[in-house]
């Protein structure tokens, strides 16, 4: 059993971090592929409108998709600070109440997304031309949510017990589906922008079920008997304490995110085409923040449960230079080849000027708002949830505020600058937040009411 977890509550910090952090890495890269060849084959075969609509949707999907991602949050650190206090028990009985809470969540993000997948469009002024294309795109993306829970709800189970292979491997089995599904029912069988959002539904239910099928049979802790099968008011309850405001984090940043979108949205379509592939290279850059924030998240979760904060500490300053190392090799490489990286997705020459623009002021901020990932995780995982939430609220102000301030004043190429300058304030929140301890006094408190 040992084998398949493991325990960072002691050993060398870094081998630890980087033996984490690069499966989760390694997923998120696949993950990315994965949407570079989405965005590809839709522009290739639908065309520029199509793409735009995609990139729209994505936006909009977002927002409920957050929710179920803090959930799961909540349900890892719930997991890792047990697992750290060496408390298998605790371990088993949160397992059976994340079910209930995995389920009653879906059902809601179901619903609610399905039903006011228009109204957001509309929010973000979608046009008449891309509005029909980019609604059908949510409506199959939030009627098939199951599945995405399913994948998401498992993998942050097992990476809280220190296993972050698995969820890897059928992450790469759920990319290499998507492709092959993306090319049948687009290519092949001409299902439009439903054909695209069919089969990232269809490829994240496989993955998720073939996880939760192996994660059973790897991980004897996970294997519940039907009189363990029910939920603990009590666990049940911390999973939301800290999911919840992980979910709220994430949904209002990504509302901020909308709003710059809805801006983008009244230009022209080569700009909208020209955002929705650079910030397809943005999240790739994000994924080395947050592949390195994961594996910061689950050591400080557990160490936390053992009640070791000089560890943490220690944690949090291995992953700075984790950190330093990754963004060294990263920006430079955006900058450098942002006309190549464009011209692979868009033949229009307006498209790509814009989206090189846009990539090389984003790409020299990139080494200091990466380490916003660090302070969310960190945060979060010693039970500080509310700062990470006004964290968030400092996004969705700055935000918000620097895309209608800097457009009057540079017009579209203020655009650009707006989520540079906000991971900026945000990553000062953060760090004066964690340089005053005041995280620690309330894992301490925390830990004398488990």
């Amino acid at each position: 059993m040992k084998k398949n977890v493991m325990d960072m509550t002691r050993g060398p910090i870094m081998p630890q971090l980087v033996r984490f952090g690069t499966p989760v890495l390694l997923g998120m890269l696949f993950q990315r592929i994965y949407n570079f060849v989405d965005v590809f084959i839709v522009g290739r075969y639908l065309g520029d409108e199509a793409l735009a609509a995609v990139s729209i949707a994505g936006s909009a999907m977002y927002l409920l998709m957050s929710l179920m991602m803090g959930l799961t949050t909540g349900v890892s650190i719930v997991i890792a600070q047990y697992y750290g206090a060496g408390n298998e028990k605790k371990v088993r009985e949160t397992f059976a109440s994340s079910i209930f809470v995995a389920a009653g969540s879906t059902a809601l993000i179901t619903v609610f997304g399905m039903l006011g997948a228009r109204g957001l469009l509309g929010l973000l002024q979608t046009s008449d031309a891309l509005l029909d294309m980019a609604h059908t795109y949510l409506l199959i993306i939030f009627g098939g949510c199951a599945g995405t829970m399913l994948y998401n709800w498992i993998s942050a189970v097992m990476r809280s017990l220190g296993n972050s292979v698995v969820p890897l491997v059928f992450l790469i089995v759920s990319s290499v589906l998507n492709v092959v599904l993306d090319i049948l029912l687009i290519a092949v069988i001409p299902l439009g922008v439903a054909g695209a959002a069919l089969a990232t539904v269809l490829a994240q239910a496989i993955s998720g079920a073939l996880c939760l099928a192996y994660a059973f049979r790897i991980l004897p802790q996970l294997r519940l008997a039907r009189t363990e099968l029910r939920m603990d008011p009590y666990l049940a309850k911390q999973i939301l304490i800290f999911g919840i405001p992980t979910g709220l984090q994430m949904s209002i940043i990504s509302i901020s995110d909308m709003a710059l979108q809805a801006k983008i949205n009244t230009y022209s379509t080569a700009l909208i085409v020209a955002y929705g592939v650079a910030t397809k290279v943005e999240f790739l850059g994000w994924q080395l923040a947050e592949a390195i924030g994961t594996a910061v998240g689950t050591f400080v979760g557990q160490n936390v449960g053992a009640g070791d904060y000089k560890r943490v500490r220690q944690g949090v300053r291995c992953a700075y230079g984790i950190h330093f190392i990754c963004y060294g090799v990263f920006c430079p490489v955006v900058w450098l080849f942002a006309r190549t990286i464009m011209s692979v997705f868009t033949q229009s020459p307006e498209s790509i000027g814009y989206g090189v623009e846009y990539m090389r002021i984003f790409s020299f901020f990139f080494l200091i708002g990466g380490t916003m990932c660090i302070y969310h995780n960190v945060l979060r995982a010693s039970g500080d949830v509310k700062m990470t939430l006004a964290m968030g609220m400092s996004e969705v102000i700055t935000r918000i505020g620097f895309t209608f301030l800097f457009t009057e004043w540079m017009g579209y190429w203020g655009l650009w600058w707006v989520s540079p300058i906000t991971w900026l304030c945000a990553v000062a929140v953060g760090a004066i937040r964690y340089y005053s301890g005041k995280w620690e006094e309330i894992a301490r408190k925390q830990a004398i009411a488990r």
